[in-house]
């Protein structure tokens, strides 16, 4: 299977440098594209798709019947209750603070009396296409975001499809293992894998962070990216691990890009950021620095202003700013979206895609979306999350 992808990947990767002016074939991997950034720098981009077997992990059956926010919520508790999450390993909740909980209480009595029939309609049909770790972790952004739902109702007013791109688990320190910690009860308890190309597996950034990403694909056709992140045992000041003791394992961002019907019947098309950010904006969902405009619309990535928690406790302020002044500021943007385009595979490329995943493609099934570019790229990575620590 993995030569078979590398020659897939070889072939998108021959494609792309045809297509896109100032693109290449780097000579010493032919999957890999070298896209021109500026006068002096290029970017590397693997088409080699990720290895996996598609599962069938999707809660549809959890929400039949389902039709109301309170519905949501017991979807939500059973989910907890039947499948195995943080709060429940062994030393993962030892630096978490008991605000964690509250906060999140918080979160679910205020959606009970702030949301719609609406609004609930729109994050049932979405979420319940997801398997149980990203539906849980789902429901608390939607409830929590108001950028994050009104993307829903712009997707719905536009009759566009949101798929779920990735998802980010803010961990706490690397010195106690808390995102390994993670990784691995993900693996054996959700039945995620690790990107078979070592370099994409694991992150290392400069500002004093690291992330692992792992990868899912559903026998629906949903595919799933999770970003599990954590603080450098020599960087005490990083942000990382202190929101992870505020917010315990609640997403930093949901990552979602939209997709349209095409031309061709059954075609799908990607939604690019400068067709979605006016809409955004419209909406008063202020959009913070894209970055990726560079790759042809193979990732384009963007946040929009986070979500201001001004209710931690003055003692957990306190503690916190010891590690450092501005830390306090930073830990009110309790919750982001992040906006992401990719472009769609060619269609004469995509059940071959599919066929490697177990599944026959549905041209007419929207969940069936597949980039051409399916990674990230490090330095747009590390862009929006500096801009997510923003305190303005």
């Amino acid at each position: 299977m993995t030569q078979m992808l590398k020659k897939f990947g070889e072939k998108l990767a021959n494609w792309a440098s045809q297509t896109f002016a100032q693109t290449l074939i780097d000579e010493n991997d032919s999957s890999r594209i070298l896209v021109k950034k500026d006068e002096n720098h290029y970017a590397a981009m693997e088409m080699t798709p990720i290895e996996a077997t598609a599962c069938n992990d999707s809660v549809c059956a959890y929400f039949n019947g389902a039709h109301s926010i309170d519905h949501i919520i017991d979807v939500y508790r059973k989910l907890k209750s039947d499948y195995l999450f943080e709060d429940r390993l062994p030393n993962a909740m030892h630096h978490v603070h008991p605000y964690a909980s509250y906060f999140l209480d918080r979160v679910f009595s205020d959606a009970r009396l702030a949301l719609s029939a609406d609004d609930a309609r729109l994050i049932i049909d979405w979420v319940k296409d997801l398997d149980a770790y990203t539906c849980v972790k789902a429901i608390e952004s939607l409830f929590y975001s108001k950028a994050d739902l009104k993307l829903l109702h712009i997707a719905d007013q536009q009759n566009w499809q949101i798929h779920f791109d990735h998802l980010a688990i803010r961990c706490g320190n690397q010195a106690n293992r808390d995102a390994e910690r993670v990784v691995e009860f993900l693996k054996s308890e959700h039945g995620y894998t690790e990107p078979q190309l070592s370099e994409q597996f694991f992150y290392q950034f400069s500002d004093g962070w690291n992330a692992y990403v792992l990868f899912k694909i559903l026998t629906n056709g949903q595919s799933i990216l999770l970003f599990i992140d954590q603080s450098d045992i020599d960087h005490p000041e990083q942000v990382i691990q202190h929101w992870n003791r505020v917010y315990g394992y609640t997403a930093h961002h949901l990552g979602l890009r939209l997709t349209k019907a095409g031309a061709a019947q059954g075609q799908r098309q990607s939604i690019e950021l400068n067709e979605l950010i006016p809409r955004m904006e419209q909406t008063g969902i202020e959009v913070l620095q894209a970055t990726g405009l560079y790759t042809h619309q193979m990732l384009e990535q963007v946040f929009t202003r986070p979500e201001k928690n001004t209710n931690i406790p003055p003692d957990l302020i306190a503690e916190i700013a010891q590690r450092g002044s501005t830390l306090p500021k930073v830990l009110e943007n309790g919750k982001l979206l992040e906006i992401v385009s990719r472009l769609e595979l060619p269609e004469q490329f995509k059940s071959e895609w599919f066929e490697f995943y177990g599944l026959k493609y549905q041209a007419d099934n929207p969940l069936h979306s597949a980039p051409l570019y399916t990674y990230f790229l490090p330095a747009q990575a590390a862009h929006v999350i500096r801009t997510s620590i923003q305190t303005q």
